[in-house]
């Protein structure tokens, strides 16, 4: 049977699509009994068990030292990820099996282990952000970065990579204003708690899908910046990298190509790895400018190519870092 995920992938086109947050059930569900009322439970009771549970242990994990937080979530992550996380963990192994061939079996078990601490990690540290952004980020790259940034409009390129709330937070610290956009999380308790430290901390945040391209055009026509992530896990499918499969327009390498080639902004590659712990280092790539083309498959396939030879390189050095290494690979 062929997915919507396949249809892209062959037509090489994104299906348009708006965001629209998930409606509550209404009381009259719970009334009406059957499936309606089932739902109505689900949302209202069963789903807000785990919403509450997120919430305490997101304020609660305020309370510690940073370091002592990304500790605690790593412990999590190697403790619940193989018990009650199987399914995620035993695709993270075949796909790490796939990006790390040349491994033996001993050395892709630690890097088993390494993804479950960095999954749990990422989790906990939503808590402390900004004193990981502030303390303990070693930065690569970023000289003179703010002054280019002001000389026009700036695409940010990155991947899921360890902790990528950190990498926009010291973005933010620079003095650099940057607008993303966000595809939130199923679970009411994770989106409300990222809207929160995003939008405390001021980063730009704009819907995703249909919503999102002409808001992000009036951004890079007026000089401003964006920051994109150009590794996808969509469906729960990895759509980005390409990992040796034909190269499609179905992603966000396309966008970001057509949209630096209409605006000419600069595309600045950069990701943000963890060494140890808590620790980050932040390492910005040489920045470039394409002069705008002509928009045709042909030219449009040559540059995802090339935005893909940036991407997939970091995330097969770092794929026990990478957040969608559980996701299926087609």
């Amino acid at each position: 049977m062929t997915t919507e995920t396949d249809k892209e992938v062959t037509t090489g086109k994104r299906k348009a699509w708006t965001y629209e947050p998930p409606k509550a059930p209404p009381l009259v569900d719970f009334a009406a009994g059957g499936d309606r009322r089932k739902a109505f439970l689900r949302y209202w009771l069963y789903e807000n068990i785990d919403n509450a549970i997120d919430l305490f242990l997101y304020f609660a994990f305020m309370l510690l030292p940073a370091s002592v937080c990304s500790d605690l979530g790593g412990w999590l992550g190697r403790m619940l990820a193989p018990r009650f996380h199987k399914g995620a963990y035993a695709r993270a192994a075949a796909n790490l099996k796939m990006i790390r061939p040349e491994l033996s079996e001993a050395e892709l078990e630690k890097l088993l282990k390494a993804y479950a601490d960095s999954q749990g990690r990422q989790m906990a540290e939503y808590s402390v952000v900004p004193r990981l952004a502030r303390r303990h980020v070693r930065m690569i790259g970023t000289e003179g970065l703010v002054e280019r940034c002001s000389k026009g409009p700036v695409i940010f390129i990155a991947p899921h990579i360890s902790n990528w709330e950190v990498l926009w937070h010291c973005l933010l610290d620079m003095g650099l204003d940057v607008t993303m956009n966000y595809d939130p999380p199923k679970r009411r308790s994770r989106h409300y708690i990222v809207n929160r430290l995003r939008k405390r901390a001021g980063l730009g945040i704009l819907k995703p899908g249909r919503s999102f391209v002409r808001p992000a055009l009036r951004i890079l026509e007026n000089g401003g910046n964006l920051l994109m992530f150009c590794d996808e896990g969509f469906n729960g499918h990895i759509r980005a990298p390409f990992f040796g499969r034909p190269a499609h327009l179905a992603g966000n390498y396309a966008l970001v190509a057509r949209m630096a080639r209409r605006t000419k902004a600069l595309i600045c590659p950069l990701y943000i790895v963890r060494e140890k712990g808590a620790d980050f280092t932040l390492r910005v790539m040489e920045p470039f400018v394409w002069l705008e083309a002509a928009e045709t498959r042909g030219q449009l396939i040559e540059d995802v190519n090339r935005l893909n030879q940036m991407i997939e390189p970091i995330v097969r050095k770092y794929s026990e870092q990478w957040y969608f290494v559980d996701n299926r690979l087609q």
